[in-house]
């Protein structure tokens, strides 16, 4: 077991879901996709909005966290273009920038925005809830 993860959970997804985690740092993206996993999640991982786009449209996604602030095709960018492919896809947004730190004005249900720092158990209890209310 690795340290700060816990076990894996008990409670396993009844189908297997896909989240895609699109973050640039190397350490908080490592730490999401194992949190994720060890929920029973299936991950894709990646660093930055143009190959999370692309990852959307090659595979089946069924929620996207991602950072605001990144390289290249920025995640309001990216989210835009990946819900064009998939309407309503639940979205996690994180961001620890001072800048970033207002929440989106959006009156979408779907779309969460959380601050980081995040606790691991943090980040996987609000995907869980969103991941619900989007069924």
């Amino acid at each position: 077991m690795k340290r700060g993860f816990g076990p894996v959970d008990a409670a396993t997804p009844i189908r297997t879901r896909t989240v895609l985690v699109v973050e640039d740092d190397r350490s908080i993206r490592y730490l999401f996709t194992e949190v994720l996993r060890r929920a029973g999640y299936k991950v894709i991982a990646c660093e930055d909005g143009t190959l999370g786009l692309q990852m959307a449209r090659s595979n089946p996604i069924d929620a996207v966290i991602t950072d605001c602030s990144m390289p290249g095709l920025d995640s309001r960018e990216m989210i835009a273009a990946i819900r064009a492919l998939r309407p309503g896809i639940p979205v996690v947004m994180v961001s620890g920038s001072v800048e970033d730190g207002a929440a989106p004005v959006n009156d979408d249900p779907n779309i969460l925005f959380l601050n980081k720092p995040l606790a691991p158990e943090q980040l996987k209890l609000e995907l869980e809830r969103l991941l619900a209310r989007s069924m």
